[in-house]
């Protein structure tokens, strides 16, 4: 197992991943590209795993049957899946490699352009990425959304995004309320149902349905000045 990277480490990483990735995610159509390279600094150790540093697959793309028959080149290593929440279960499995980390990046786009990730494209947010994701299936961890989201915010990767510039905040709330109606109403936004399930759309890919959890969760993003306007 690779060791954790220190902080600058990871800063090192991302200055040397973060353009090639914009320059492909981009050029393929893709909007956001932050949670991508928080994808490449959480599967790949910032590059220092075996699987990123030797293979050049940063993001643990798995290698497919057809991918073995067409004998494309591909690794078996040990890897970790948590197919029961909670608990890991360390198996053996085949993975992509590739001559180089240019290479690796454009074998990712290639991965997520099938139908099954097609969804991906559509993704306006960070966190709307990170979803669709674990929704596709890319992998069985049942904290994965929330680790790409806390590396992206840890990080400041949303300014890769090409979105970003024209993306706009509510304010931050500051106030003491556990209420999202109430902090909407002390910033003086609409408060409303209808348009609370605009600001949830604009930020999550589920369906709003006025549950406690959905609201701490814009109300937990209005507190960092981190929820999107619709």
């Amino acid at each position: 197992m690779a060791k954790k990277c220190s902080s600058s480490e990871v800063k090192a990483f991302i200055e040397y991943i973060a353009p090639m990735i914009q320059r492909e995610g981009f050029a393929r159509g893709y909007s956001i590209v932050s949670t991508t390279i928080a994808q490449a600094i959480k599967e790949g150790n910032s590059g220092k795993s075996l699987l990123a540093s030797k293979y050049h697959n940063h993001f643990g793309m798995k290698a497919s049957q057809s991918w073995l028959k067409a004998k494309k080149p591909a690794v078996n290593l040990k890897t970790k899946e948590e197919y029961t929440v909670g608990h890991l279960t360390t198996i053996n499995d085949w993975f992509r490699s590739y001559p180089d980390d240019q290479s690796g990046i454009e074998g990712y786009y290639d991965f997520i352009s099938t139908s099954r990730y097609a969804n991906l494209r559509d993704a306006k947010t960070f966190r709307q990425f990170a979803g669709y994701l674990k929704a596709d299936g890319y992998a069985t961890s049942s904290t994965y959304v929330n680790t790409l989201c806390n590396t992206v915010i840890k990080y400041g990767l949303e300014k890769y995004d090409e979105q970003n510039i024209h993306r706009d905040y509510f304010p931050k709330y500051n106030g003491t309320s556990d209420s999202i109606v109430e902090a909407l109403s002390d910033l003086g936004v609409d408060s409303s149902a209808e348009y609370r399930r605009a600001i949830y759309n604009a930020n999550f890919i589920d369906t709003y349905t006025k549950s406690a959890k959905q609201n701490t969760a814009m109300l937990i993003l209005l507190r960092q000045g981190a929820l999107i306007k619709p």
